[in-house]
């Protein structure tokens, strides 16, 4: 049976593939993003901005008037963000909080009263492993996805009596243009932190150049929507990158700081 879908930030990446492979699939997908055309798309484009509460309630309930439900929402919407602790840019942190985590709520409360009284539904949420630890020089990017996963692990609880499921997918470094959309503070020339900060944005651009195909998250999503169990987690990326996770929680702090700052060659 086809379900009604709705996938955020679907003009590009991830995103639009997850859209592409439902809607072929033969989902009724409706992408959006920001400024998105129907232009040789093969799912229903969709405006919405989901830093924006009217434009997001407008986007939500042109799909409910039509089809009286939304049975899936994929909360993929979000930017990349690089910098020092030290130096970031205040607004640039505020949009990445605004986009990558308030973004999520914002649509989550949209869709969540039609959900609850249908009895049914699903909210997959794209975090990041790099939510599961705190990143040099992507501290706010690890922190946005951070704060989706709590978010999704509370609205799991919250949720279940009334039918409907959510989860996180983290995944790790995918082949998208992430990178040339990625907000970037620049270290000032002179300071002590400039060429640790170059080297570590160079092995952050090129985790994504070696990345996992994004193609990989069109099987997934669908079998998330099989399932009859959903998990909080799934994780999607290279073995050292899934690695990493449980590294963390079985090594001293100290060890496993080595370790990720040998990677960013700090």
């Amino acid at each position: 049976m086809s379900k009604i879908v709705l996938v955020t930030g679907a003009s590009s990446g991830i995103g639009k593939v997850i859209a592409d492979y439902l809607a072929a699939k033969g989902h009724i997908v409706y992408g959006t993003s920001r400024s998105i055309k129907q232009d040789g798309l093969k799912f229903k484009a969709l405006p919405m901005d989901v830093c924006d509460n009217e434009s997001v309630l407008n986007a939500t309930n042109n799909i409910l008037k039509e089809h009286g439900r939304i049975d899936v929402v994929i909360n993929n919407a979000g930017i990349g963000i690089a910098g020092g602790c030290e130096y970031l840019s205040l607004t640039d942190a505020e949009k990445v909080m605004s986009t990558n985590f308030i973004g999520v709520i914002r649509v989550c409360q949209a869709v969540l009263p039609s959900m609850r009284n249908n009895k049914s539904g699903l909210i997959i949420n794209i975090s990041s492993i790099a939510s599961e630890m705190g990143l040099p020089y992507r501290s706010v990017y690890s922190s946005s996805k951070a704060a989706v996963d709590r978010f999704t692990e509370a609205l799991r609880i919250e949720t279940k009596k009334f039918g409907v499921k959510a989860c996180c997918i983290q995944p790790g470094g995918i082949k998208t243009d992430i990178s040339a959309n990625r907000l970037y503070t620049p270290v000032p020339e002179g300071s002590p932190y400039r060429d640790s900060f170059g080297r570590a944005y160079d092995a952050i651009n090129n985790s994504v150049k070696k990345g996992l195909e994004p193609e990989v998250f069109g099987p997934l999503i669908e079998s998330i929507m099989k399932a009859d169990k959903v998990k909080m987690i799934y994780r999607v990326g290279k073995v050292t990158e899934k690695l990493s996770v449980l590294i963390k929680k079985i090594v001293p702090d100290y060890v496993f700081e080595r370790i990720i700052a040998g990677f960013y060659k700090i």
